[in-house]
């Protein structure tokens, strides 16, 4: 109906309008474009992840790439809309298969804790303890465990983390804080009373 090609074609105009302004870097243009696809985003991004937290994960990425990226969109290759269903869609692929490399990584994540070798009650505690860690650590989202586990099973500090993820600074120190504020949640002071009142120290610090 001409009426309806007529509609898609303003609104083509209008996401192509928001995309200029976000390349002069309109703070506003970004929130427009995030009401009008924040929603079929995140329809996408569930379908693809089968997880609430997850699609949550794929919409805040993609729109942050849009800020970062949006002078690459070539208006002659296309509109806008089907070019963040593109972008959503990639960013949810590679979110799965980072979840699963992930837990890969964590199931093979060997917490040292020192121990008495003829301490059965400290070694089965100790082996709980481990166990809740892990536990503990597939609550967090898989943003989060990735800069967790970079930081403290690697080694790496926050610029070294922001590097190797290839985002700002900033967001990697608040995806360490956040993952260990959640542990922090989760674990609470479960793991503190030890048999015989021993305090245990993770094996990684802050």
């Amino acid at each position: 109906m001409p009426g309806n090609d007529d509609a898609q074609a303003q609104r083509r105009a209008e996401d192509a309008a928001l995309l200029t302004r976000i390349v002069a870097r309109d703070e506003a243009a970004v929130e427009e474009l995030y009401a009008r696809y924040a929603g079929p985003l995140y329809s996408l991004a569930y379908q693809v992840t089968g997880a609430e937290r997850f699609a949550q994960d794929v919409v805040q990425e993609t729109f942050v790439a849009v800020w970062r990226d949006a002078v690459r969109f070539d208006p002659e290759r296309g509109a806008v809309g089907p070019w963040l269903f593109s972008l959503a869609r990639h960013k949810a692929i590679d979110l799965v298969r980072r979840e699963q490399n992930v837990r890969k990584r964590t199931a093979d994540v060997d917490l040292e804790f020192e121990q008495a070798d003829d301490d059965v009650d400290q070694e089965a505690w100790l082996r709980i303890r481990r166990e809740r860690v892990r536990a503990a650590i597939e609550e967090l989202t898989p943003l989060q465990r990735e800069a967790l586990e970079l930081a403290f099973f690697g080694g790496l500090t926050h610029v070294e983390v922001a590097e190797r993820l290839g985002i700002p600074l900033g967001t990697a120190k608040t995806r360490i804080r956040s993952a260990l504020l959640r542990l922090r949640d989760v674990l609470g002071d479960s793991l503190s009373d030890a048999p015989g009142g021993a305090v245990l120290e993770p094996g990684a610090s802050a």
